[in-house]
């Protein structure tokens, strides 16, 4: 295989010769068409303060990554085209200049400058304050478009399958806000260095590929394209910037080289390049902009993180292909050795009946007929005889005749040369067609019959008296679609041997009719059976095996009926999806079988919620899914509280009463939002997430708030994973755990908060949801424990007590973390013992095994981990028997009712005597006042963390409180008037 290489100015993918078109028509029509009429307004001003008598020596510069000059009074003045943002105020300060802003966003858009001889002039002030205006409204109207074009690329990848239709629409979107003329998007393999081209569009070198759309990567002289993907940094370079990388051998132009060239990198949720972006322009005139550069990586990233998810979901839609193909073959085998084994089943059946004959009283007329019904469940036999031959006078009678041609039966005949002469003379079975019979003609062996009684297949099976032919069994076809072959003569040849045994007794045919009687009954018998394991297994197919409720499969089938009516009737039609609050905790802790009677008994009641003509299906797991055509959005909400109410009551379970919520999320279609059935599957499952969210146990409808949600979700994630690039955003707060008796300083408890951009801090409970199951947690727990090593190793901070650092359950659950943490804390030279782990009960019931691995190596390392938030959840006890906790922390919950309730003082009671007996420390969160202190006293808890000491605080400021004293001497009570 050989090609030209691929370039950066000239790549043209296969399909994407309409799309070009399409763009370039998109670029003519819509490229400034949003800003056209603010820029002429600015043009406008700036002409006619040419014009004006006061003064011509003004100019006009426009902020950004440079100040750009875009327009001056008197064109013999030599301004600078440019001034760097650093260099603009000893500029002005050169040339004696007076500056006036124009216009304001989160910075000065751009400054009026002059002499300063000419600053008491007014009509320079109010120049700048009209150019500041249209400039603050240029500004304004890009920023609500990009907005927009950011929503609808992240809802055009929720919203389609096809990974071309997504491209070509994010270079539409695109194209509104950018001189998108010529764009391409590259797809890379790190593993194997090959580089895909899935989209392009280009209008000066289109001959550049001639059949394929990839190439590979060469380190040795990389491209534009090659340069982005093996740094991960964009590349945003004009034609004299080109020249200077290719004279210093860094990175080369293939192709036409563009005046400007703007490239990203596309990164997955590891951080890692799997692709680029790319535009460039071939005139001086329609260079990018500082804003447009800008604007194309902001864009970028937003692609990246939806091309990302959309290829995930390619990468799985092919697993599930292929694993459907392997389904596929594998039922196929299982059908062949079916059908092998009922035919052995069909031939031990017709010897046996056979067999059977042999003993039966009857005539011969009524034995042929049976040995017919035989032969023809075996093979096709519409056209059957039995010829009888008398060695002594060679006379071939025949005694039974059916066929569909010739109707009525042969004569007796002698000295003929037909097929059936033709088998008694060889003593063996043939098999003849009609180019067979043709040559056996021409040979003199047989007469060949008329025109109108031809066969096209001829099978003759002689029968045997011991040595002597007896007669012949045959079986004809007249069409091409049947057509005999050896394994039907070896069949029949198989069974003339019983058939033989049968003639040779038909003395005994009323005994044989008896018996075929009964075997005809057998095999209606058989039959039925068949019958209903057809019906048993097509119910199996389409239900759930375990609630007997209609599958996924089932109910996508009724959704397309349903969506199909409601495109072409129009009328109402929802979607619930339902989820089993806390199942899996259920299902690990009690077991599967537990699980399995919950699930029984939960779609029980749901199905008792509906009405008789919704449907409910199990989707999987503990999904659920209700299918209600013609219900309008308040029956369904109707629905969704039975639903909750019912859900209130105990499950009784062996014995057990077993508490299960549920979240429901609604949708009901629309046609402006949903294209295909499984859009709305789509939407109540995101209505249904936005309940868990928000504490499970209610319900949801989707609408444009939810569809906001889901982009804002998009937004903070993306937000999260640049914060994590970072060291001044996730910061740690420490929080000190005291002695209950004595209220000296024990440990420190580091919880993060995010500080904004904007200023905004904000507590990980606004933020972790979003990432919980996601890697991204797991890459936020190894950074806050690396920002507490870092900490503790400054030497000032060498005193400091054991700092507690919260864990999730996604990162004690991998076999690497610790590994990880243990090397983390050795680059760091922080001894594990300063380090404590606390952990909720979450990793433990996902993946126990590995969980106890983990905590078992950290524990040997001189690591403590202790259990968080202990009482709160659904088995606690079991885990501190199975487990290497080396404390509790009791959850806050019963703390903050331990005055009020005695319910929570004894259940604090029984926990403080239970550590006390497995030699655990005890922490007892939420304490805030001194009266809940006093009775943990009592109790004789051990230590305890609230409000009550001291609310969390960043490191500046512990080491500015009287507390940062006392640390350097560990064991000395919390300083007077400190909580």
């Amino acid at each position: 295989m050989s090609f030209r290489p691929l370039s950066d100015s000239a790549l043209q993918s296969k399909g994407c010769d309409v799309a070009a078109s399409q763009l370039m028509k998109w670029n003519s029509d819509t490229v400034g068409m949003a800003y056209a009429g603010n820029e002429d307004t600015i043009e406008q001003l700036l002409d006619s303060a040419r014009n004006w008598a006061h003064t011509t020596g003004w100019a006009v510069y426009r902020a950004g990554e440079q100040m750009h000059l875009i327009g001056q009074g008197d064109p013999r003045m030599q301004w600078p085209s440019s001034v760097a943002n650093e260099a603009f105020e000893a500029f002005c300060s050169s040339w004696r200049l007076q500056r006036w802003p124009t216009g304001r966003g989160e910075s000065v858009l751009g400054w009026l400058l002059a002499p300063v001889d000419d600053a008491a002039q007014p009509a320079l002030t109010e120049l700048a304050l009209r150019l500041g205006t249209e400039l603050q409204t240029n500004t304004l109207a890009r920023a609500q478009i990009t907005q927009r074009v950011l929503y609808e690329i992240t809802y055009l990848a929720s919203s389609t399958r096809d990974r071309s239709v997504f491209l070509v629409g994010v270079h539409r979107l695109l194209a509104s806000l950018i001189d998108a003329e010529n764009f391409y998007l590259a797809l890379y393999d790190p593993r194997t260095g090959k580089i895909d081209y899935p989209y392009y569009v280009d209008i000066i070198d289109v001959d550049a590929l001639e059949a394929e759309n990839y190439e590979y990567l060469d380190p040795s002289r990389l491209s534009l394209t090659g340069q982005v993907l093996t740094t991960g940094q964009p590349l945003l370079i004009d034609a004299a910037g080109i020249l200077a990388a290719e004279a210093q051998g860094r990175f080369y132009c293939v192709g036409d080289r563009p005046e400007f060239w703007m490239g990203a990198p596309l990164k997955n949720a590891s951080d890692d390049v799997f692709g680029m972006l790319a535009m460039q322009v071939y005139e001086v005139s329609r260079i990018y902009s500082a804003e447009d550069r800008a604007l194309f990586l902001v864009v970028a990233r937003h692609v990246a993180m939806a091309l990302d998810r959309i290829l995930h979901r390619e990468d799985l839609e092919e697993t599930v292909m292929r694993r459907t193909l392997e389904l596929s073959a594998l039922n196929d085998a299982l059908r062949q050795e079916v059908a092998e084994r009922e035919r052995a089943e069909h031939l031990q059946s017709a010897l046996f009946q056979i067999a059977e004959l042999s003993s039966q009283p009857g005539d011969m007329a009524e034995l042929f007929q049976t040995l017919h019904g035989i032969v023809g469940e075996l093979l096709f036999a519409q056209n059957f005889y039995i010829a009888l031959f008398d060695d002594a006078t060679s006379e071939v009678t025949f005694p039974y005749f059916v066929d569909e041609r010739q109707l009525t039966c042969p004569s007796a005949r002698r000295g003929r040369r037909g097929l059936t002469e033709y088998v008694i003379r060889q003593r063996r079975p043939c098999l003849i067609d009609s180019g067979e019979a043709e040559r056996l003609s021409a040979g003199g062996e047989i007469e060949i019959a008329h025109e109108s009684v031809r066969s096209y297949s001829w099978l003759g099976i002689p029968l045997f008296d011991g040595d002597v032919v007896r007669g012949v069994l045959a079986v004809q076809s007249y069409t091409s679609q049947v057509r005999y072959t050896l394994r039907d003569q070896e069949l029949l040849t198989f069974v003339s041997r019983h058939i033989d045994t049968a003639l040779s007794r038909r003395t005994a045919a009323e005994a044989i009719h008896a018996a075929n009687l009964k075997l005809e009954a057998r095999v209606q018998s058989r039959t039925r059976e068949l019958d209903h394991a057809n019906a048993k297994l097509q119910h199996e197919n389409s239900h759930d095996a375990l609630t007997g409720l209609p599958n996924r499969t089932y109910l996508q089938q009724r959704l397309n009926l349903a969506w199909s009516r409601f495109g072409s009737e129009g009328g109402h039609l929802a979607v619930m999806f339902i989820d089993l609050d806390r199942f899996k905790l259920v299902n690990d802790s009690l077991g599967h079988h537990f699980g399995d009677l919950l699930l029984m008994q939960a779609a029980h009641r749901l199905h008792g919620c509906l009405r008789d003509t919704d449907m409910l299906a199990r989707l999987g797991g503990d999904e659920f899914s209700v299918l209600a055509p013609e219900a309008p959005l308040d029956v369904l909400i109707d629905i969704a509280e039975r639903i909750l109410v019912a859900f209130d009551l105990p499950f009784l379970i062996n014995g057990h009463e077993v508490f299960s919520s549920c979240s429901i999320g609604i949708v009901s279609a629309d046609s402006q939002f949903h294209h295909e059935p499984a859009d709305l599957l789509r939407d109540a499952d995101a209505a249904m997430y936005r309940v868990k969210s928000a504490g499970r146990d209610s319900y949801a409808v989707f609408n444009q708030e939810v569809r906001r949600e889901v982009s804002d979700q998009v937004e903070r994630e993306g937000a999260l994973r640049n914060a994590l690039k970072r060291t001044d955003e996730l910061l740690p707060y420490f929080q000190p755990i005291v002695s209950v008796e004595s209220g000296e300083l024990l440990a420190l408890e580091a919880l993060v908060r995010w500080h904004q951009p904007g200023g905004r801090v904000i507590a990980p409970g606004e933020f972790l949801p979003d990432v919980e199951g996601l890697r991204l947690i797991g890459r936020l727990d190894l950074y806050m424990l690396t920002s507490v090593a870092v900490i503790l190793a400054q030497p000032q901070h060498a005193n400091w007590p054991a700092v507690h650092v919260n864990c999730s359950s996604y990162s004690m659950t991998r076999p690497d973390f610790a590994n990880e943490v243990l090397a983390l804390l050795a680059r760091h030279q922080v001894s594990p013992s300063r380090i404590c782990l606390e952990l909720t009960e979450g990793a433990l019931v996902a993946e126990p095994a590995i969980a106890r691995l983990t905590m078992q190596q950290l524990a040997d390392n001189g690591m403590s981990v202790v259990l968080d938030d202990f009482g709160a959840g659904f088995s606690s006890l079991s885990y501190v028997h199975q487990y290497r906790f080396s404390g509790l922390k009791i959850d806050k919950s019963f703390i903050l009712e331990l005055t009020s309730s005695a319910r929570s003082r004894a259940i604090v009671r029984a926990i403080v005597r239970m550590a006390e007996s497995l030699d655990l420390s005890v922490v007892a969160e939420g304490v805030e006042d001194e009266a809940t202190l006093d009775l943990l006293r009592e109790m004789g808890a051990g230590q305890a963390q609230g409000y009550y000491f001291a609310k969390p605080m960043g490191l500046e400021a512990l080491l500015a409180s009287s507390l940062i004293v006392d640390v350097a001497r560990p064991g000395t009570p919390l300083p007077d008037g400190f909580a």
